[in-house]
């Protein structure tokens, strides 16, 4: 490591103390914050359920008169 800091401008091991080259890789060893949401609103629009005339015009209901 020393090898690296000898070609910056300015070098003083006590900048460096802190760092660690182990350290680094740790960081990507934790989950990601995630968002949860505390509250659901419902949607503005709401959904209606209604019966619609089907083309053919009985729905499908009624039974075929066979003699």
């Amino acid at each position: 490591m020393a090898d690296f800091l000898k070609g910056l401008p300015v070098y003083n091991k006590s900048n460096f103390s802190r760092f660690h080259a182990d350290s680094v890789c740790k960081a990507s060893n934790r989950r990601p914050s995630v968002y949860l949401p505390t509250r659901e609103y419902p949607s503005e629009q709401k959904r209606r359920q209604e019966e619609r005339p089907r083309a053919g015009g009985g729905g499908g209901r009624e039974l075929s008169a066979t003699p």
